[in-house]
């Protein structure tokens, strides 16, 4: 991941090994393979172009029948495809699009939920790649699709949600804003969750039990994650949507003000970057004249 851009440009070599490699018997390599392929793709442009063909057949193929672990990476490998080829992604669109949308409704184990949570985040990388146009007649059915997976125990699927819209909004622009009387009550939500652990207890009840670590004993990393995602959707959204977001602004602002002081930097990162956006979004609405330099005579 850290050399995705180095290693890329060796693809000529790389590739034809790799795609060998995620036609082992062993699923342990087809798992790393198959990885392999997730991050070289990222990285390598119109030079994927040349091995689209080979490629999706072999992505579709693990995502339908292979491994229960190669799945998730399969279907984030053809998002990777997608964002890398552009338009050239075009003519396996609407194959891959049904059996993404297969897949975010699926429910069951922690295995299924985890391929349901990738399948939200990559239907929102195809829409990117696709386009707003290639991708509305998608739009309303993908977004239920999220939205449900919100209403499901899982900090995963909630995470995948708050990423899909991020980038939906994005795309669509002032499109989006039809979905915001559920989608910022859901942010509202997670902004304000108890991150207390199931432990019973706060970090300042047992002076004994407190370490030196910067995260408090008894505090829930996984809500802290969510949080952040969160704050990064959040701030998008509103950039997106301007005016249609107003009404819930005052709420999620004091709760990003509140995350400013979390123990997570990422966290605090991810609320610093939304109220900057919101700073910015704001200004965007009011519509300033144009700064001129120097004293007005």
């Amino acid at each position: 991941d850290e050399l995705d851009e180095e290693v890329a440009r060796y693809h000529e070599k790389l590739m034809p090994m790799i795609f060998s490699m995620t036609s082992d018997s062993n699923p342990t390599i087809v798992k790393y393979a198959t990885n392999a392929l997730d991050c070289i793709l990222e990285s390598m442009g119109d030079a994927s172009l040349a091995y689209l063909p080979q490629l999706m057949e072999r992505l579709v193929a693990l995502l339908e029948s292979g491994p229960t672990e190669v799945k998730p990476i399969a279907l984030s490998a053809i998002g990777s495809a997608a964002h890398s080829s552009g338009e050239a992604f075009a003519p396996y669109f609407n194959e891959v699009v049904a059996r993404i949308k297969h897949a975010m409704a699926l429910t069951g184990d922690d295995d299924t939920l985890a391929l349901r949570g990738v399948a939200t985040d990559t239907i929102s990388t195809v829409a990117e790649a696709a386009g707003r146009d290639a991708f509305r007649p998608h739009l309303d059915e993908c977004t239920q699709l999220a939205m449900q997976g919100m209403e499901i125990d899982s900090a995963t699927l909630r995470e995948s949600a708050f990423c899909y819209v991020g980038v939906m909004s994005r795309v669509f622009e002032g499109e989006f804003a039809k979905y915001l009387s559920y989608i910022a009550p859901q942010i509202l939500q997670t902004l304000r969750m108890d991150e207390s652990s199931a432990f019973g207890y706060d970090s300042g009840e047992d002076p004994e039990m407190e370490d030196d670590d910067d995260m408090p004993l008894g505090f829930n990393t996984a809500i802290s994650d969510e949080k952040e995602v969160a704050a990064d959707a959040v701030g998008q959204f509103f950039a997106s949507t301007t005016t249609a977001f107003l009404p819930y602004v005052e709420e999620i602002t004091a709760e990003l003000i509140k995350l400013l002081d979390h123990f997570s930097d990422t966290a605090r990162k991810a609320a610093t970057v939304a109220l900057f956006t919101f700073v910015r979004t704001f200004s965007k609405i009011a519509s300033p004249d144009p700064w001129m330099p120097g004293v007005p005579l």
